[in-house]
């Protein structure tokens, strides 16, 4: 980004260099990086951990194994139910 910014070359020189798409270039130029993840954060709150834990405990009193999916499943359903900023 630095040979570009100061003119030493051209996107099209970068791009031919380092075979990197003159778009990602100006995206990155531009503050318009892709790397941004849209939607909310993957870290569940306090309170969905407690709900997901006492689920947990409740299934284990009862005597039942949870899988993976169970588990994956019942955090699912509590995340489809956060607002999005969307």
């Amino acid at each position: 980004m630095d040979v570009v910014e100061n003119g030493t070359y051209s996107l099209w020189r970068a791009k031919r260099a380092w075979n990197i798409l003159m778009s990602s270039i100006s995206y990155h130029l531009n503050g318009k990086s892709r790397s941004k993840k849209m939607g909310p954060r993957g870290v569940p709150t306090k309170e969905e951990d407690v709900v997901v834990i006492a689920w947990t405990l409740t299934m284990e009193k009862c005597g039942l194994f949870i899988s993976q999916q169970q588990l994956k499943m019942q955090v699912a359903k509590l995340t489809q139910t956060k607002a999005t900023p969307f």
